[in-house]
């Protein structure tokens, strides 16, 4: 158990040598060539970092381009200035949370990503690279978003860092028969997570311009993006591409056949006003029609995901992994202790449930079987929540049904190929308004990119609060660091942090005392797996009924 008070100045200590080290400075507006053309820079401010935002890996996904597989960019002549971030990609909801973003705008023109580098000498193998994949259920997000940019982690663990957007929604997970015939690989449904695997690829091939090491590149991301990182794992696309990995909140069951994704699309298409085998037609469909009219339901309903198409996945996710068809490469996962549980509050018929009715309800709100209430009353017994059932409620679907269990359930099956794998639990709930958010979904990006003052997570921390998250994000961010540059989250000054082993199941808690404990996930995930089989996840998330 380590005491953030007491292991604060040897953190400060190490930092401040490691920063007496420096190398020389670099110039941030020199050009800097990639296959493309050459890019111009910036120096980013308040960070002795260089920034290189809105770099193009893929050709304008426009027109004729519309739902095909990422096309490479066209040569330019001259210096492309890359110092404003790319276009969002087209989601609904920008709009309320422009507040959140930066002004970027929004287009079906944003395959772009950004680098931040530390401003002096590289070494002579490059700087070990993180790429950061955003979240937002596959639906909204952009890698432009105040709290994921880079500096700061790419100043404090001499790292380069990159962030990409990639399409979302029916832009980035359209599957038709149509489709699948004219590509050349008969993929179809997994354009956003072809949008990844270029970026990684422009990442192999250009990233040691920018001082980074090809050979040493971790990706990370969380929600979506974590759900991204496993099926990044899977692909057989990403071979010699990553080295290590991250992913946070996320999961790896989250794609689906072309049966279904088929299904899906054939309905949409006449709302488009085009026959779903007329390419033709649906790709000169107006983008605002195709928004107003294709992307339905809303973030947490999972009509959008990567489909198992035979070049993107040929199965799910964690049935590859589970085979051992995945990269067996280092591995983190874990997960926020509350993720979405402390939504269900917000409900009165949750919260006014009485404690004779814990059972009851379990069948008439969330479809439990006689037999899966007893079962979860056994898994979660009442007086461990405050005798209240809508905390226990909150946790049985908004968190571990919800995120932390198909996390655990992708890291038990890497655990069993790669040696090499940690697991983690984020408790901690010291921010403003903790009482009420608990250790809530998200809620663990600042620690990781020092974000504490950029929106939306400076809503949450003031000079009251904010000394001991500081603490706290030292180690999170150093156990990120040293996995990025080792693949193992341990240093010394750190906490230590114990491998993950199938057979005796630790998990290293991220709370204001640091600590490894018995991970005691090995039951309720089993039930939660099967139980997802037959009931609809994204629902019973928020208790409501078919």
């Amino acid at each position: 158990m380590a005491n953030l008070k007491k292991i604060w100045p040897m953190l400060t200590a190490a930092v401040l040598a490691v920063a007496g080290l420096a190398r020389a400075e670099v110039s941030c507006t020199a050009p800097v060539p990639t296959a493309a053309g050459q890019v111009r820079g910036m120096k980013e401010s308040g960070t002795p970092t260089c920034a290189w935002k809105g770099i193009p890996f893929a050709a304008p996904p426009v027109g004729r381009l519309r739902w095909q597989s990422p096309q490479p960019m066209s040569a330019w002549s001259g210096v492309r200035e890359t110092v404003a971030f790319g276009p969002h990609c087209m989601q609904n909801g920008l709009t309320g949370m422009e507040h959140l973003l930066t002004k970027a705008g929004m287009s079906e023109d944003c395959l772009y990503l950004n680098v931040w580098r530390p401003q002096k000498e590289a070494p002579p193998a490059g700087f070990p690279v993180m790429v950061w994949v955003h979240g937002g259920g596959y639906y909204i997000g952009a890698a432009s978003t105040p709290m994921y940019w880079g500096d700061r982690l790419a100043a404090d663990g001499d790292l380069v860092v990159v962030s990409m957007n990639y399409r979302l929604n029916i832009f980035g997970f359209f599957a038709l028969p149509a489709l699948r015939e004219e590509d050349p690989h008969r993929s179809t449904g997994g354009q956003g997570t072809l949008d990844q695997v270029a970026a990684l690829r422009w990442v192999h091939e250009n990233i040691r311009n920018f001082g980074g090491d090809p050979g040493k590149v971790t990706i990370f991301g969380e929600s979506a993006g974590g759900w991204s990182i496993c099926t990044l794992l899977a692909t057989p696309l990403t071979e010699g591409l990553v080295q290590g990995a991250i992913l946070e909140s996320g999961g790896c069951e989250e794609s689906r056949d072309l049966e279904a994704g088929y299904k899906f699309a054939q309905e949409l298409a006449p709302k488009l006003g085009c026959k779903a085998e007329d390419l033709n037609c649906l790709r000169k469909v107006s983008v605002k029609k195709v928004m107003d009219k294709g992307v339905v339901g809303g973030m947490g309903h999972m009509e959008f995901m990567p489909h198992h198409d035979g070049y993107v996945l040929t199965g799910t996710p964690l049935a590859m992994i589970r085979a051992g068809n995945f990269r067996q490469v280092p591995f983190i996962a874990g997960s926020n202790r509350d993720e979405f549980g402390n939504a269900l509050k917000l409900k009165r018929e949750f919260r006014r449930i009485p404690p004779d009715q814990y059972q009851a309800q379990l069948q008439e709100k969330f479809q439990a079987s006689d037999e899966e209430a007893r079962t979860l009353i056994g898994l979660y017994p009442l007086t461990e929540f405050q005798n209240r059932p809508v905390n226990a409620y909150g946790r049985m679907f908004g968190a571990d049904m919800a995120l932390i269990c198909p996390s655990y359930s992708g890291l038990l099956a890497a655990a069993r190929h790669e040696p090499n794998t940690y697991y983690y639990h984020f408790e901690y709930d010291g921010m403003k308004g903790g009482q009420y958010l608990g250790a809530a979904h998200a809620l663990e990006i600042p620690f990781i990119f020092d974000a504490f003052d950029r929106l939306p997570m400076s809503m949450l921390y003031n000079k009251k609060n904010l000394p001991e998250a500081k603490a706290l994000s030292k180690i999170i961010q150093g156990y990120w660091i040293n996995f990025a540059k080792t693949g193992n989250p341990n240093q010394a000054g750190l906490p230590e942090w114990p491998k993950f082993d199938p057979a005796d199941q630790k998990v290293q808690v991220l709370d204001t005392s640091v600590r490894t404990a018995p991970a005691g996930m090995a039951a309720k995930c089993e039930f939660w797996e099967n139980f997802a089989q037959h009931h609809p996840r994204g629902e019973l998330m928020m208790g409501k009924r078919n």
